[in-house]
């Protein structure tokens, strides 16, 4: 199999990122550096998650229903309160489960 070549800035790149995570490899924290930038990744990811789940649930609290509840009670008499409530609310949604299908396809890959 062919080995990749990658261009000089991804290459710098790469090295950037080898030289930040050493010292949680040197220090025993992680076995090499595809276990750290993996771990520290889905962390990320996982407080993301958490952030808009937290988000949702605070409209989901305020509103005392579903999101599907509350558009449809919207429907031909929302205020543009209401809509802007609602557009917030479904950024909200959006960005939950784009970060739930990242999550799932990092943690698909298994650990390295």
């Amino acid at each position: 199999m062919a080995q990749a070549t990658y261009p000089p800035s991804e290459l710098q790149l790469l090295d950037y990122a080898e030289r930040l995570f050493e010292p949680l490899i040197r220090e025993g924290v992680f076995e090499n550096f595809e276990r750290a930038f993996r771990a520290l990744l889905l962390d990320y990811v996982e407080r993301q998650i958490a952030a808009y789940r937290e988000k949702a649930g605070l409209f989901e609290a305020r509103a005392q229903q579903s999101f599907e509840a509350f558009t449809a009670s919207l429907q031909g008499r929302a205020t543009p309160d209401e809509e802007e409530e609602w557009l917030d609310w479904e950024a909200a949604l959006i960005f939950l489960r784009k970060w739930q299908q990242i999550h799932k396809q990092i943690a698909s890959k298994g650990s390295a």
